[in-house]
Parts: C-alpha cells; structure tokens; sequence
C-alpha cells in the first residue's frame, strides 16, 4: 500500500513540476503589425520580414480577399535605431477583391514619419519597434469611396525573420 501511495505522490509532484506558470496560456500571434488606423485598432498577424542584402522588408502576407489592403515597409537596415521614412520606404494601397491596386497613398511630407527598431536579435532572427506615418491619397484618384489620408499611429510590430 505504501508503494502505491509513493507512486502517486510522485506522479502528483512530476505533473506539477512540468506544468510551467503559463502551460495552459493560449501564445498569440508570433508575427503582427498593430497600430490605432485613423483612430481604430487596426492588426495584421499574416505579416512576414526579411533582411536581403542590405534591407530589411516587411509585410502583409494574407491572401484574403476580405481584406482590401495591403501594407509594407523596405528600408536600408542598419539594426536597433530610428529611421526617418521617405516615400520609398513604404507602400500602402486598397486592393479589392485581390485585384491590382486600385488606390495608392504616399507618406504625408508635412509628418514626421518614423520607424523605430526597438529589438533586434540576428540569431534568433526576430526584429520589432514601432512607427508612426500617415499618408495621402494619390491625387489622380478621385473615388470618394477611399480616405484622401490615412494614418497609423502608435504602431508596433514583432516579426520572426525568414531566411
């Protein structure tokens, strides 16, 4: 009897051994860009990133026909530090029902556009910051049915880097 009680204490030990803090906490997505989109929370967890050569690139990668944007970042990498954005560096559109792009944005010049890298760690591959920019409407595109600016404040982003 007393080997079955010792046995079961052991079990009861080891089980709670294994089990860490957070073992039953659902992670969230690995690679996301979040920001407040004209006032709204707005997130992309399709995103992907890379560094070839000497840029870093980052962007959505959803093939979803429900979402009718598309948003990515290029810019000269040179690890942790803040970047003053130009209009190479970014490209924003709606693109609906997957098609081309119907309605391009360029960085507001007016703004102090900025992209900071906060975390970067070259061997496990991961990079994250923040940034801040806001956009115009290309003035050719006159449809009333997208916003002539746009603006993604308070952003964040933590993407794992695909080799």
């Amino acid at each position: 009897m007393k080997k079955i009680l010792y046995l079961l204490i052991g079990i009861l030990c080891l089980s709670g051994i294994s089990c860490g803090y957070k073992c039953c906490d659902v992670p969230g997505p690995m690679n996301f860009i979040r920001a407040q989109k004209n006032g709204s929370a707005w997130e992309i967890d399709n995103s992907v990133g890379r560094i070839k050569l000497d840029s870093l690139i980052l962007a959505d990668t959803s093939v979803n026909p429900q979402r009718t944007e598309l948003l990515a970042f290029k810019l000269k990498f040179n690890g942790a530090d803040t970047y003053a954005l130009g209009p190479a560096n970014v490209v924003y559109a709606y693109v609906p029902g997957m098609d081309n792009p119907y309605a391009y944005y360029t960085l507001d010049a007016g703004y102090a556009n900025t992209f900071t890298v906060t975390y970067y760690n070259a061997g496990a591959g991961f990079v994250g910051g923040t940034f801040d920019i806001k956009l115009d409407k290309d003035p050719s595109n006159t449809d009333p049915r997208y916003p002539a600016s746009v603006s993604f404040l308070s952003g964040s982003f933590s993407i794992h880097l695909s080799k």
